[in-house]
């Protein structure tokens, strides 16, 4: 049967329209992506100094310590057990099951107003690799590809070579929140969790997280995406010349510093104030560690004159010294003007009251 004109300008009208939509797919594919892209986390970052920071790793398959260590390019294996406050003979060979959150140590610069991971992580291409399963897979979505992408200025995500090295951008921020330094903690929020839920686990308030990742609604906490969570930190005397300033612990986590030298301990239960101590280790660029004391005192010593303490507290490094203060605290129980106001004149009252009574009595 032969087709008539209307008919056969339908059809041609159809063909045109899967020409065009054929056409059009590239551009929605590349549309998709960039949403992809725009959608993920970055935190901000302004600060003009370098901190820092953690990230959380969920591992996806039963794995050990000492291939995160590897993974996240951790230099040394105290750093990480530290940062998930395990004890410090734990080897590298411990089991970490899947599924399990590791908290990663960083180190965070700011540029252009966003926070990343400064020089590590370098990832190794393997072979079947692609960019989505590396930040998928690998990195348990703390990044995403087309973050890798930029990072590492790769014209096509799909053309990566095994054995090519990829910096991988994870998410941090060095910024103080409300005039406090903190930890800043790449959180990755769980499916049907709130803000609410998550303020509560790591001891801060829906607010401040809504303000300092950009969130105006509930609907707006996207799940498997790493959120920015302030963990408060321990205070110190450490001086800002020092090259470790600012050294950030959370509660409950320990660090090392002066190259090695020094072991810091943040516990909410010594009143928020970091506790150092010599490490016992053997330093990393010094052939011994260098003195740490102040005034007789070793450091992380303490010595009470009645109700008064003395404690050599550390003050950080350069590149030969180790530097120390001697913090003075007391416990003296000490009456308020106010108070002594109040008694002397609740004193003349009385003394007024006698004498005004022993007159009239002998009158």
């Amino acid at each position: 049967m032969h087709q008539t004109n209307k008919e056969l300008e339908a059809a041609a009208k159809r063909n045109m329209d899967f020409a065009k939509l054929f056409l059009l797919l590239p551009i929605l594919l590349s549309a998709l992506s960039n949403l992809e892209y725009s959608t993920a986390q970055s935190f901000n970052c302004s600060s003009p100094i370098g901190c820092r920071a953690l990230v959380g790793y969920i591992t996806v398959n039963n794995t050990n310590l000492g291939a995160i260590q590897s993974l996240f390019n951790v230099k040394n294996l105290r750093n990480l057990l530290g940062a998930n406050n395990l004890p410090l003979y734990t080897p590298r060979n411990h089991t970490i099951p899947a599924q399990q959150v590791i908290k990663v140590p960083i180190n965070c610069v700011c540029y252009n107003n966003t926070g990343t991971s400064s020089g590590a992580p370098i990832y190794k291409v393997q072979a079947g690799d692609g960019l989505d399963h590396i930040a998928t897979e690998v990195f348990s979505r703390l990044v995403q590809f087309r973050q890798i992408q930029a990072a590492n200025g790769i014209p096509d995500p799909d053309l990566i070579t095994p054995g090519q090295e990829l910096k991988i951008p994870l998410p941090c921020s060095c910024d103080d929140v409300d005039g406090e330094r903190v930890v800043h903690y790449a959180h990755m929020v769980k499916s049907g969790s709130s803000l609410e839920e998550i303020a509560r686990e790591f001891g801060t308030d829906e607010e401040t997280l809504a303000k300092i990742n950009g969130i105006k609604a509930e609907n707006e906490l996207i799940a498997n995406q790493p959120i920015d969570v302030p963990l408060k930190a321990c205070n110190s005397s450490i001086t800002t010349d020092s090259l470790d300033y600012p050294l950030l612990a959370s509660n409950g986590t320990y660090v090392f510093t002066a190259n090695g030298c020094v072991r810091c301990t943040c516990d909410a239960a010594s009143n928020w104030t970091l506790n150092c101590e010599p490490s016992g280790n053997k330093p990393s660029k010094w052939d011994a560690c260098p003195p740490m004391q102040c005034e007789g005192l070793s450091l992380g010593s303490s010595n009470t004159s009645g109700c008064n303490r003395s404690t050599c507290s550390y003050a950080g490094f350069n590149n030969s010294i180790i530097f120390t203060s001697l913090v003075q605290d007391s416990s003296c129980s000490t009456s308020s003007p106010s108070n002594d106001v109040s008694r002397i004149s609740l004193n003349w009252d009385f003394l007024s009251i006698l004498f005004l009574f022993s007159f009239h009595l002998f009158q």
